[in-house]
This record gives C-alpha cells, sequence and structure tokens, in this order.
C-alpha cells in the first residue's frame, strides 16, 4: 500500500507538470486525469518479463541460424541454454529478455570466435602445439621419406619397391599432377571460405513442371476477365486450391483469397458452384478465420502480468494444437493414398470441433479488449462463466477445453494466494492481489483489524474475482493467523513447507462421475479443501494460543467480575464506598487514587489489580456532591473503569466492545445506587413511634416495599436470564470458533445480547429512562424519609422528648411566651407531616405510573420484534406486574 501511495503521489505531480491543471482552478478535471493515469500505470507492470515468449524467442532463434546454415552457432546457443538451466534463477529470463532487446541481427553479425573473448581467466595460456614439436620430441623430424608420396598400389608392402627412375608412367614423379592436385585443394579451399549467393541459385532441368505449376496458380496474378458485353467477370478458382487457401488462413498465413483482416475478396469465385452458396460458405469460415486470427494477435502482444502470461500461453499451446491439426489435413492431401476429395464443406465439418472451442476463447478476449481499463482478473472470471455456461448446454468437449484452461491459469492466480497463506507475506510489487498491507504501522492491539486490510474499488466492492467471493475471507485470515503467530513467536515455517496440499488439477476437480455435478460446486468443494489444508490448522493454532496461554479465558472472568458484577461482594465493596461518600457529602468523591485504590482492594483476589484504574470523567467532577448525591443520572454515569489488556487478548476485545462492559457497568451501578438507598432504614429503629403517624409509615412501607421489589426482579432477571446464560453460551461458542474472526463475532454478539436483554439497548431507550426514574424514586424516597427525621428531632427536647409546659401564677407572661412556642412547633410538625406525606403521596403515584409504562413498553416492542430477545422482555414483564400492589 506504500507502494500504491507514492504511486499515487507521483501521478499526480506528473499530471501537474505536464498538463499544468491546479488543484485548485480545476480539481475535478484534474482528478479525472489522474484516475486514468493510475489506472495505466497498475494495470501495465512494464519490468514483468514473460518467460514463455523468452524461451519461444530463443528457440524461433536456434530454428533461425539452422535455416541459415548456422548449425555451430545454434548449437552453442543450445548448449549454453541447457547449462544455463542447470543453475535455475529467478532473474534469468529478464537477463536472456535484455540480450534478445539488444541484440542485432545474430543470424549474421554474430561469430564463435567471440566466444573465446569472454572466457574466464584461468592463468596463462599454454603454448600451441605443433608438428615441429612433436617431430622433435618423436625424433623423427630429420627422416626425409616420411613426406614422400604412399605407394597405394595392389602390391605386398613385404616386397621391396625399387624406384625406376627411367620409367615415363610413374605417376609419383609427374610434376603435371602434383600441380592439378595443387590446384584441386585450392578450390575446396575456396569454397570452404563459404558459398556465394550465385551458389544458391538452383538451375531447373525440369521446365515442363515448372510450367505446369506457374499455369495452376496464374489465377493469383491473373487480371479480372471481361465478356462480351463489357462486364468484369469473378475469377474463377479450383476448390482445391479454395481448400489450400482455407487451411493457410486458418493458420495464420498471407493467402490470395482473403484479405489481410480475414474478409473474403469478392474478385473470386469457385468454378463450378454458383456466387451466393461460395459467398455463404467461405464467409462463414472467413469469419471463424477472422476471430482466430483476434487469439494470434493476443497471444503475439507482450503481456506484464503473471497470470496473464499464463492465459497468453494457455491459448499459445491450443494455437499450436489447432496448427498441428491443419498440417495432418494438408499432409494428407499433399501424400495421399487414394483420389483425393477436395471439399471445402468437408475440411469446414473436419475443423469445425477445433475451431468451436477457440471461437469461445475469441468472444473472451473481445471482452476484454473491449474494456480495457477493467481488472486483470477479468478473463478469469469470464473463462470461469463460459465453463458453467458450456456445461448447462451440455456442450462437453468445450466444458473441458474451457475447465482445463481456466485451471491452469488459475494456477498462476494462485501465486500470491499460495504465498500469503503459507507465509503470510505478500509478493513485491503486486498490486493485483486483494490484500495490501497498510501504510500506516498500527499498534500490536489493532494488527487483526488494521495491517492487513482487503482492496476494495471506490464503491466498496472487493478487487477478486467473483467465483473467489466465498473463500476471500479465510484466505485473508489464513495470512493474518500467521502474521499473529508469527509477533508471537510461535510461527515454525518449516511445518508450512511440510504441509501437502491437495492438487488442483482438472482430474481432480472435475472427476468422473461427477457430470450432473455444476462446474462451481466442483470447484468450489476442491479449493474449499485446498484453503482447508492450509487454514485449518493455523486457525485452531491461533485459537487455542489467545485462549490458554495469552489468557483470553482468564481476561473475559475479570471484565465479567470487574465490569458486569458476576462476584456480587466485591461490587458490593466498591460500590459501597463510592455511595459512603456521596451520602456523607464528601466534597472531593471524585479522587481517582481513592476510587482506584478500593477497586483494587475489592477486586484484588478476582484480578491482576495492577492492570485496574477508576476515575470520573471530567464533566462528572464539575457536578456538585448535592447534585450526584440526589439523581442516579448525573456522577454515575461518569464513572469509568479502564482494565488494560493484553495485545494479543485486545484482537477479540475491540474499543467498541469496551465501551459495550462500561455501558452495562453504569446501569447495573445505578441499580445499586437504588438498592443501597432502599436498605438504609431499618424497621426496628422505627417499632416505638410507627403507631403514632401510622398513615404515613404504612404509605412509607407500601412504597419502600415496591421499590425493593421493583430493584430486586430487576437485578434478578439481569443476574439468572440475562448474564449468566449468555456467558455459558460465549464461552462454549468461542471453544467451537474458527479462527479469530469468528471469536470477535462471538464476542460482539454476545456484548450486544446483553445490552438488548438488559433494557439498556437503543429500542428500548424510553423504557430504560423510566426505569432510572424509579431508581431516583427511591432516592427521593429516602431523602424525605430523612428530612422528616431531621425535622422531628429538631422538635424535640435535648433528651428525644417534648420539652414540658411550666405552670406558674406570677409568672404570666412567660406562660403566654412558652405557649407560643408550642403552638409554633405544632405547626412546624403539621407543615413537615404535610409535606412527608405529599412526596410519599407522588412517589406512590410516580412509581404506578412509570411501571405501567414500562411493562406495556417491554410487552409491544416484543410484539414488534418477534426474536429471541422479546421473550425475555415479557418475561421481564410478567415479573415485574406480579409484584404490584394496587391496595
Amino acid at each position: 500500500m506504500a507502494h500504491a501511495a507514492r504511486l499515487e503521489a507521483l501521478a499526480g505531480d506528473l499530471v501537474e507538470a505536464v498538463t499544468g491543471l491546479s488543484p485548485q482552478r480545476h480539481p475535478k478535471r484534474l482528478h479525472s486525469v489522474r484516475d486514468v493515469v493510475l489506472r495505466n500505470l497498475r494495470t501495465h507492470q512494464f519490468l514483468s518479463t514473460n518467460p514463455f515468449q523468452v524461451v519461444g524467442t530463443l528457440d524461433g532463434l536456434q530454428e533461425r541460424f539452422r535455416v541459415n546454415h548456422r548449425d555451430e552457432l545454434a548449437d552453442a546457443l543450445r548448449d549454453r541454454l541447457g547449462a544455463l538451466e542447470e543453475s535455475p534463477a529467478p532473474w534469468h529470463h529478464d537477463i536472456l529478455a535484455l540480450f534478445l532487446e539488444l541484440s542485432d541481427q545474430p543470424t549474421f553479425y554474430s561469430k564463435l570466435s567471440d566466444l573465446d573473448k569472454i572466457k574466464l581467466d584461468r592463468g596463462p595460456e599454454a603454448p600451441p602445439l605443433r608438428w615441429e614439436d612433436i617431430a622433435r620430441e618423436d625424433g623423427w623430424d630429420g627422416d626425409e621419406l616420411i613426406w614422400q608420396p604412399v605407394n597405394y598400389s595392389d602390391g605386398s608392402g613385404d616386397e621391396v619397391f625399387i624406384d625406376d627412375g627411367d620409367d615415363d608412367d610413374d605417376d609419383g614423379g609427374d610434376p603435371s599432377d602434383v600441380s592439378d592436385g595443387l590446384s584441386l585443394f585450392d578450390e575446396q579451399l575456396d569454397g570452404s571460405r563459404g558459398a556465394t549467393t550465385q551458389d544458391c541459385i538452383i538451375h531447373p532441368e525440369d521446365t515442363d513442371l515448372l510450367d505446369s505449376l506457374r499455369k495452376e496458380h496464374g489465377w493469383r496474378v491473373a487480371s479480372p476477365p471481361v465478356d462480351d458485353v463489357g462486364v468484369v467477370r469473378r475469377i474463377t478458382v479450383t476448390e482445391p486450391h479454395v481448400v489450400r487457401e482455407i487451411l493457410f488462413m486458418l493458420q495464420g498465413l498471407d493467402t490470395t483469397l482473403f484479405s489481410s483482416t480475414g474478409l473474403p475478396l469478392p474478385a473470386f469465385e469457385m468454378e463450378h458452384v454458383s456466387w451466393e452458396i461460395y459467398k455463404a460458405a467461405i464467409r462463414t469460415i472467413a469469419e471463424s478465420g477472422r476471430r482466430v486470427s483476434l487469439l494470434r494477435r493476443f497471444v503475439e502482444h507482450p503481456q506484464p502480468i503473471m497470470h496473464l502470461q499464463a492465459f497468453q500461453d494457455c491459448i499459445a499451446n491450443r494455437l499450436q494444437a489447432f496448427d498441428g491439426k491443419i498440417s495432418e489435413i494438408q499432409a494428407r492431401f499433399a501424400t495421399p493414398k487414394d483420389e483425393p476429395l477436395f471439399s471445402i464443406l468437408a475440411v469446414h465439418g473436419e475443423m469445425t470441433p477445433w475451431i468451436d472451442p477457440l471461437l469461445v476463447l475469441s468472444n473472451i478476449i473481445a471482452q476484454l479488449q473491449e474494456a480495457p481499463g477493467s481488472d486483470t482478473f477479468r478473463y478469469l472470471e469470464l473463462l470461469f462463466d463460459e465453463t458453467t455456461m458450456s456445461q448447462f448446454k451440455g456442450d462437453l468437449p468445450i466444458y473441458e477445453f474451457l475447465a482445463k484452461i481456466f485451471i491452469e491459469c488459475f494456477h498462476a492466480y494462485l501465486r500470491p494466494i499460495r504465498r500469503w497463506m503459507d507465509e503470510g507475506r505478500l509478493m513485491p510489487g503486486n498490486d493485483m492481489f486483494f490484500v495490501y498491507e497498510s501504510s500506516d504501522e498500527p499498534p500490536l492491539s489493532k494488527i487483526w483489524q488494521e495491517r492487513f486490510l482487503l482492496l476494495k474499488s471506490r464503491d466498496g466492492k472487493l478487487r477478486a474475482p467473483r467465483f473467489l467471493s466465498p473463500a476471500v475471507q479465510q484466505i485473508y485470515n489464513a495470512g493474518k493467523n500467521i502474521v499473529v503467530l508469527r509477533q508471537l513467536g510461535r510461527f515454525d515455517s518449516s511445518n508450512a513447507e511440510n504441509i501437502e496440499e491437495p492438487p488442483l488439477d482438472f482430474d481432480t476437480v472435475c472427476p468422473k462421475g461427477s457430470e450432473l455435478a455444476t462446474f462451481p460446486g466442483l470447484f468450489g468443494a476442491a479449493f474449499d479443501r485446498w484453503i482447508q489444508s492450509k487454514y485449518r490448522k493455523t486457525s485452531t493454532t491461533l485459537k487455542d494460543l489467545l485462549l490458554e496461554e495469552c489468557g483470553l479465558s482468564v481476561t473475559l472472568g475479570a471484565l465479567q467480575a470487574l465490569y458486569l458484577m458476576s462476584e456480587g461482594f466485591a461490587a458490593s465493596s466498591f460500590s459501597g464506598y463510592l455511595f459512603d461518600k456521596l451520602e456523607s457529602r464528601n466534597p472531593v468523591w471524585y479522587d481517582r487514587f481513592a476510587l482506584t485504590g478500593a477497586g483494587q482492594d475489592a477486586y484484588a483476589s478476582l484480578l491482576d489489580a495492577n492492570r485496574l484504574s477508576i476515575r470520573i470523567r471530567t464533566e462528572g467532577q464539575h457536578v456538585t456532591v448535592e447534585e450526584a448525591q440526589n439523581s442516579v443520572r448525573v456522577a454515575l454515569p461518569h464513572v469509568k473503569i479502564d482494565y488494560r489488556l493484553a495485545w494479543p487478548v485486545s484482537m477479540v476485545i475491540s474499543e467498541q466492545s469496551m465501551g459495550c462492559y462500561q455501558s452495562m457497568f453504569v446501569f447495573l451501578l445505578q441499580l445499586k445506587r437504588a438498592v443501597y438507598a432502599l436498605h438504609k432504614p431499618r424497621i426496628l429503629d422505627y417499632y416505638w413511634t410507627d403507631p403514632e403517624n401510622w398513615d404515613d409509615r404504612a404509605l412509607f412501607y407500601s412504597s419502600r416495599k415496591n421499590l425493593v421489589w421493583f430493584c430486586t426482579t430487576l437485578q434478578t432477571y439481569l443476574s439468572t436470564l440475562v448474564l449468566a446464560p449468555a456467558q455459558l453460551a460465549m464461552q462454549k461458542e468461542l471453544r467451537e470458533a474458527a479462527d479469530v474472526d469468528a471469536m470477535i463475532d462471538i464476542h460482539t454478539s454476545y456484548l450486544k445480547q446483553i445490552i438488548d436483554q438488559g433494557c439498556i439497548g437503543s429500542r428500548l431507550t424510553t423504557v430504560r429512562e423510566c426505569i432510572l426514574e424509579m431508581f431516583n424514586l427511591a432516592i427521593t424516597l429516602e431523602n424525605a424519609r430523612e428530612a422528616k427525621e431531621a425535622a422531628d428531632v429538631a422538635l424535640q427536647g435535648p433528651f428525644g422528648f417534648p420539652e414540658p409546659k411550666i405552670d406558674g401564677g406570677d409568672n404570666d407572661d412567660d406562660g403566654d411566651g412558652d405557649g407560643d412556642d408550642d403552638g409554633r412547633r405544632e405547626l412546624e410538625k403539621e407543615q413537615a407531616d404535610e409535606v412527608y406525606f405529599r412526596v410519599l403521596a407522588v412517589v406512590r403515584a410516580d412509581f404506578d405510573q412509570h411501571l405501567r409504562f414500562i411493562c406495556q413498553g417491554l410487552r409491544s416492542v416484543a410484539r414488534a420484534t418477534g426474536d429471541s430477545t422479546s421473550a425475555k422482555w415479557d418475561i421481564l414483564a410478567d415479573m415485574l406486574q406480579g409484584g404490584r400492589d394496587d391496595r
């Protein structure tokens, strides 16, 4: 991805420099031009070399050497290519391609003597071996008879040869014979220096045969005849010549009957056949030849991308087999065993089974050329679709033909997938793979989600073949498994090399006896087996590593105890400390160090206390202690628990998941705040005073009983029907998860389930607000009781009894003053009782109203939803309705 970002920036600078467009004045035009340039750059990897093309060019070069009588040069090239293959290297084809580009007519300018100039220095060369040195060493340098002519007569070698100087017939002494031999030797020496153009001219002796050939092919250079009335007639061609021209045209050679574009020329017609019939037949054949020529042009055009080169090679092999079939027909006509029958319909019928598959490939090439900006794997999708369609049509030969080509090409596309799944690495410079590495370096906790991403287009479509869509996620996760295992130091590359993958050939993908199964199903099953051979082991290893050694199971237990209050004693210990501070009106109740210390002491036996910190958000610190004490909405939502996770565990438990835990913790803390307020008064403390104000006390106890029932019922519902079952189900599913993504989905689904069933989801917002009002009613009830108790204490004497009246005759004024004080106290007491009773009545009325709304809301949303969660809402409504007191 870093390469793509750098390429995009450089392309933008190039467009601005060349076109003069500025992002301020022409933003849309600059953006569109830059996109075109980027698309062309990304789909043309000019540095890639087609190895098949290099090998084919070198083979053609050897053949050209032999055609031009340079056999020694061809042998030298063949020997050196063979030696090069003994020590293969990935860059050999690039070097050979460079040599081919630098060569200039090697057939005529190459010399074998030039090879001596590039030999390695092997030390000082030994002096050349000469006959003089050999003769001197062997002692026959002074023997003059050795150079005399040898007598090849029939006489015995044991007979003594007597040289008769008077014999004139002695051939050995004739000077003319010696001169003739020398002249002949000189001629041979001159001939060995190389043949000239004149030496290559062949003077025919059978002129009649040459004249007959010229007559047979005279129609090629003949002018159209003109009849008696001046109408230009077409040139008549015999059917054997038409057949010959058709075969040449199908082989991609230049012909006389067809133009360079493959169209039949109207100046010719076949003898003994009407023009209309000939035209219909020849146009059908010409159209087939034109579409086959499209394949030949595609093969000749260099392709920079690896899997397109494989597609080229597949087409070239099929064209070679097609040309071989044409050569067989030509050989049969050239050397017939019986009287040959030349028929264009018969030849076309014989070639039809070979032409039809090529026509399907031609349609694929035509579609690719019509959309040059499409993805480079588009041809794989077209091959897959055409293979499937051929099977649906019942055309089994074409189906098998296309299926084999598709599987061969898919093997080339599979190379980056195999490296990603085996090593967790991307092939350098390969932007065609649908996985790329982010340019930013994410933290280890986000390595699973953000380091490697799926390549998508601007409309959100995945840049991968459609037939790979079911397997993309497993391919993506398999490589990420290895990346994480390597970070944990638990990846062994030797184990990956020893894994035996199932084959992906035609016999494996489409075995015999599976003709009724669809090709997508067969390929999907075979490819899934191939993926599972690489994916299942790494996924299981990483899952077990996260659950056991990395402590995911332990961490989940700690989060449930900390956020979901599964350990009641520890939760009550911490919440009681916080509520005591609020009740005592401590102005620094939000002290983070004190809260952290209380939390660590409460949860010390359940989790790693060093990872725990508790604080109040900045917004909550600006709240007065009175406001925090009188409502569950004001301060408690700002209580923030931070529990640091190990980075492998953070891959499964994300920041969004921690936010869900925090929301559930706040709701349970608010519930505990209401329960804490309701349990402050004790009935035995007011046993003797309750009968004096029985109406007030009865209303107080009735309201308190209803609120206690509501809070305990809600707490029971959350602990037994929501949190505990969901926790057990999550632990079981985590053990059975296939990979890390499945674990993330299971944990996310678990949190969503408890959020929805816990009545704090988005669908129950109004119900949740009403439940919080119920919690506030508990605090209001307790505050009213404390206010009434404080007023009663203020009206009592120092010993807790009303002050006695003092009667005296001489102190009338004082008695009147005491009477006024008593009346004032009675009046204040009556007012306090009235306010207290009014508050109790409001609490009772609000409780009934809120409870009715909560039950109706739960049932209505349950009916509208109709899923498993809605059943829990119905149960909660029934539980709350059962404790309603209508007396």
